[in-house]
């Protein structure tokens, strides 16, 4: 799948014994440019070294201490700028972080509703289930939302939301202000809940360390905050033509039955096993500020200039706060994240 605007792999890397550009060779360089490439080789390093956060540091591993901000659920507190200390080759914040998520009860009819919408209607957690939900609740888990990615443009930096894990289901309530940050930067149906707190971190030159964020961050003109919604862009692009280069290495078996395009009702759609990419006309000159792109579990809305709303019904669930949008001339591109992998038959 491609929205306008790809940039070609370069031509000049070193192709392979049959004179095709390898995979490897494209990722190096779109990584040349500036732009993150997570492998899945990649993100398992990067889960062992968060893992390993709590660990003795490396040896010869410094000291240090870097500020970060807290954005509390309650918008009638404001914001609070906090500093924090550990080590250098880690992301400090997953263990600095686990204390203020700790405690809280697992609401069991939140727990089996998520269940039930991720799973389908017959999942049940059962008690075993909501007690290894009660254990991490009780020890506090502390997961990551990237609201902007390393690369050559932010000097290496990116910028993380790191929020309670199960804090939906301790039903925590909505932590709006963290929402309009993630939908400054692109990530239109992100949801938090309770405190969430913000930090930065830089990869390069290594080792990976975190560095400050400050409540100057916070502010709407913020240097990485204008930037991130192009550099998420450019990150989707990225991992979208690696995802292509893998496929077009990858054995091919024909599906009976199933179609990887076709057209609908002003719109048409392709498909890979991960992801559904929709494309529908706009105006030409329209701007991204007159559209609005609603992802839900099972179903796309789209609202455009002059224009009737769009609903695409879906065949089956996504995960819409992995999905992202853009317009390019006279076309809105929608790439849709699939829950499970797989070809459907068709888009409905």
């Amino acid at each position: 799948l491609s929205c306008p605007n790809q940039l070609p792999f370069a031509m000049a890397d070193q192709p392979d014994s049959a004179g095709n550009e390898t995979t490897e060779s494209k990722i190096d360089y779109l990584r040349s440019r500036g732009v993150t490439v997570e492998t899945p080789e990649d993100r398992l390093k990067g889960a062992q070294a968060f893992g390993n956060a709590a660990a003795p540091p490396p040896e010869g591993a410094e000291k240090i201490t870097f500020k970060y901000v807290k954005v509390p659920a309650d918008t009638s507190l404001p914001y609070e700028e906090v500093t924090g200390e550990g080590y250098e080759a880690r992301d400090c914040m997953l263990t600095l972080l686990k204390p203020a998520f700790a405690g809280g009860n697992i609401d069991s009819g939140a727990a089996q509703k998520a269940a039930k919408s991720h799973v389908g209607a017959g999942a049940d957690l059962g008690e075993k289930g909501l007690n290894v939900l009660g254990e991490a609740a009780a020890e506090g888990v502390v997961e990551t939302f990237a609201l902007v990615r390393p690369a050559k443009s932010n000097n290496f930096q990116g910028v993380y939301i790191y929020l309670d894990e199960v804090g939906m289901l301790k039903s925590l309530a909505p932590n709006a202000r963290a929402a309009g940050i993630a939908t400054s930067c692109g990530f239109d149906n992100a949801q938090f809940f309770g405190d969430v707190y913000i930090s930065r971190t830089q990869t390069l030159p290594s080792p990976m360390r975190n560095v400050d964020f400050t409540l100057s961050d916070m502010d709407s003109s913020a240097p990485w905050l204008t930037r991130a919604a192009t550099e998420n862009y450019d990150y989707g692009l990225g991992m979208r033509q690696v995802k292509d280069a893998i496929e077009e290495h990858r054995p091919t078996q024909e599906t009976a039955g199933v179609g990887k395009d076709g057209e609908g009702e002003g719109f048409s759609w392709a498909q890979t096993e991960e992801d559904l990419e929709i494309k529908v006309e706009v105006p030409e000159g329209t701007k991204a500020k007159e559209v609005k792109v609603s992802v839900k579990p099972q179903e796309v809305i789209i609202t455009r200039p002059n224009a009737d709303t769009l609903t695409i019904k879906l065949h089956a669930k996504v995960n819409a706060s992995e999905s992202t949008w853009s317009i390019s001339k006279q076309t809105l591109c929608v790439m849709v994240d699939k829950s499970e992998e797989g070809l459907w038959p068709g888009i409905h």
